[in-house]
């Protein structure tokens, strides 16, 4: 399957409430909240069928997306949704743009897959065109909403900025050469937050629902004097919690770093990710993934905004989606690795 990256933007989760309030856009909940996004009226929720032909035989999927001011200062809720409307499984689905990987993709609102996402940006939400993937390489494009513009980087904010920087130009040679050889490099750009700005670093949270299973990640960094906690919780729930399996190996690997500034910490952080990626882990409703360190054990006084995938086993089935946390590294994990 051709695996396809879409330009970043960097969203900023805020929490949502766990009775969401009534007046509440659509766009800034999810299935578990209303039960899927509807097309009609005067909602702004962009729909689109499309199909897939696989064995002579039709496939059709169901997008839909939306999107909302959140009525602080350019600031948006971004919703993605996608559902099987036809009457057979479909292998190996693949979206990109929302993050989404289902094993056997089952028919039916049950199992259509929902997320939403805050971020700000002084350009309002687009229409664009968006991939899909299925069976081995089977392609079919959509439309959705989506924000290509960087996050508003607004001096009065509270916040430290998030900066999007060339990873050739910021790392050493050294971890460069051990990303390459572990094959992490990669062509977009690293977001990258400098402490040396002083401001606290933006809580982020991002939630996903599917058939019976609730998923919520939850990051953020505590500085307190030289020290850095970098802080990230996952929260399950949902029917089918009690007997889900969830591997998430850039986060299990967190505890057990020591310092990121250097080639010999990347190498030791990656050979952990690959030792954690085959243990799945179950029989909890949330889990803490810390780890605190000196700002001097940091590469060049900074953190990232970086990319990983979890992994859910439940259903008899398998998905895998993309989030964002905060962590020492500057390593992103895109769908590609789902499965390994």
């Amino acid at each position: 399957m051709t695996m396809q990256r879409f330009p970043m933007v960097l969203p900023i989760f805020l929490g949502l409430a766990a009775a969401p309030a009534v007046a509440q856009p659509a766009a800034c909940l999810t299935k578990t909240d209303d039960g899927g996004l509807q097309v009609g009226g005067k909602s702004s929720v962009a729909s689109d069928k499309k199909e897939f032909y696989e064995s002579s035989k039709v496939y059709p999927v169901q997008t839909f997306s939306d999107q909302a001011p959140t009525g602080n200062n350019a600031e948006f809720c971004l919703r993605y949704e996608i559902e099987n409307v036809g009457q057979e499984h479909i292998q190996n689905l693949y979206w990109g743009l929302a993050g989404i990987f289902v094993k056997d993709f089952r028919p039916g609102i049950p199992d259509r897959q929902s997320r939403s996402q805050q971020l700000q940006s002084f350009k309002e939400p687009e229409l664009d065109r968006t991939l899909l993937n299925a069976f081995t390489n089977n392609k079919a494009v959509s439309q959705a909403w989506r924000v290509e513009t960087q996050t508003a980087q607004a001096a009065s904010s509270q916040f430290a900025d998030v900066a999007a920087v060339d990873q050739q130009q910021f790392l050493p040679a050294a971890v460069l050469q051990v990303l390459t050889a572990s094959s992490m490099s990669q062509d977009g750009p690293l977001h990258v937050v400098n402490l040396e700005q002083g401001k606290p670093i933006y809580p982020i949270r991002e939630t996903v629902s599917g058939e019976g299973i609730d998923l919520e990640v939850s990051s953020r960094v505590v500085l307190d004097g030289n020290s850095v906690s970098f802080q990230t919780d996952v929260s399950l729930g949902g029917e089918s919690a009690g007997d889900a399996r969830i591997a998430m190996p850039a986060l299990q690997a967190l505890a057990e770093t020591k310092a990121a500034g250097a080639a010999e910490y990347y190498s030791a952080y990656l050979s952990s990710v690959e030792k954690q990626g085959g243990e799945f882990v179950g029989g909890f409703k949330q889990k803490r993934f810390s780890t605190t360190l000196d700002r001097k054990a940091l590469l060049r006084d900074s953190l990232f905004l970086s990319e990983h995938v979890i992994t859910v086993r439940a259903n008899d089935n398998e998905y895998c989606y993309r989030f964002q946390s905060y962590l020492p590294f500057a390593v992103n994990y895109d769908l590609d690795r789902c499965g390994r």
